[in-house]
């Protein structure tokens, strides 16, 4: 499932636009996390390379290999390839300038926060793959379900997302396996899975590559993820935040495709400060609203991004809106031990 070939035609890079349907996010983390794209990536991010330097670099993988996966980059308009006279002729692959260097920064930041790396610096293949199994999450609207609380392997079944009860079962041991999802231990009861830290600090990625789609993929005007992906995407971080100044309080968050908001917010996001000042998001809306923020799908990811709340229209106590900001960038992007380290370690220990 995630290191093979991912089959994606892909459209050049010159018409924006014209590649949405197939750069969609879990394609772009299927992209990533098959044959050796990640490190291509990674290894040019220090300057370009010619094919025999990167070749080097990117150990593991057939030369071959690695100029068919520099081949599906080039085709995104990720890396630009310049050949020069010779015999042999020589080819330099370099990363493009911004749409090349964004992704780039993007997943050099989220491996530094939250992927298993190598004494060396490197990523290990067993993180690059797991990216495709984040892909399967977030498509299957397993995520979104399990944001509502614990399920059953039945009841994640029965989301609408085409696939039978022993696709998902075999998927839920998968999940687990990875560190993406957790069975909880409840005794006399049927095995219920729950969302886990690492899948929660994964939408750091979700965000980047919404944000990646919007700047360099879709057409201009048009949002890198849509208002409930982006309400998705809040729901699923919010738990890492703590904030015990403000136990007790209820906040909403509205989510707007465009400026205008005529008709109401397009998604919405209730949550409550518990005692403790965990934070949970509600299905439905609280009680009692202490504060609220409104802004556009691209404020919020920015938000999460870049940890600058500007643009977020706050009412009530905006302390609260601005604290749940800033501790959702810091628990996003400071680096944690990978959850999957154990399994990590495990692989290399019997390579």
């Amino acid at each position: 499932m995630t290191g093979g070939d991912s089959g994606i035609q892909l459209a050049p890079s010159e018409s924006r636009g014209s590649g949405a349907d197939e750069l969609t996010t879990p394609n772009v983390l299927r992209l990533l996390s098959s044959g050796a794209t990640g490190a291509i990536l990674m290894a040019l991010g220090n300057g370009p390379l010619r094919t025999k330097e990167l070749t080097g670099r990117v150990r593991g993988y057939s030369p071959r290999t690695i100029y068919r996966y520099a081949g599906k980059l080039a085709e995104i308009g990720v890396i630009e390839r310049e050949e020069r006279p010779g015999v042999p002729s020589k080819v330099l692959h370099r990363l493009s300038d911004p749409c090349g260097t964004d992704l780039h920064r993007l997943v050099d930041d989220f491996a530094t926060a939250s992927l298993s790396r190598l004494p060396n610096g490197e990523v290990d293949a067993h993180s690059w793959g797991s990216l495709g199994l984040l892909a399967d999450l977030w498509e299957s609207g397993v995520i979104e379900e399990l944001n509502l609380g614990p399920r059953t392997a039945t009841e994640l079944a029965q989301v609408r997302h085409g696939l039978s009860y022993h696709q998902v079962s075999r998927r839920t041991s998968l999940f687990t396996t990875s560190g993406f999802i957790r069975e909880l231990q409840d005794q006399g009861r049927r095995r219920r899975f729950a969302l886990t830290g690492r899948s929660r600090r994964a939408m750091a990625l979700i965000a980047g590559i919404g944000r990646w789609r919007r700047r360099h993929v879709v057409f201009e005007g048009e949002t890198g993820l849509s208002a409930r992906e982006t309400a998705v995407l809040l729901r699923t971080a919010l738990p890492l935040v703590a904030l015990p100044k403000h136990a007790g309080k209820g906040f909403e968050i509205g989510i707007f495709r465009d400026e205008n908001g005529e008709h109401g917010a397009d998604a919405t996001v209730w949550a409550k400060v518990g005692r403790d000042g965990s934070v949970r998001s509600s299905a439905n809306p609280a009680t009692s609203l202490d504060a609220w923020g409104h802004g556009r799908v691209a404020t919020w990811v920015d938000s999460l991004l870049d940890g600058l709340p500007s643009g977020v229209q706050a009412g009530g106590d905006h302390r609260l809106i601005e604290a749940c900001l800033r501790g959702l960038h810091a628990s996003l992007w400071k680096r944690h031990q990978p959850d999957d380290g154990r399994v990590a370690s495990e692989r290399q220990r019997h390579l």
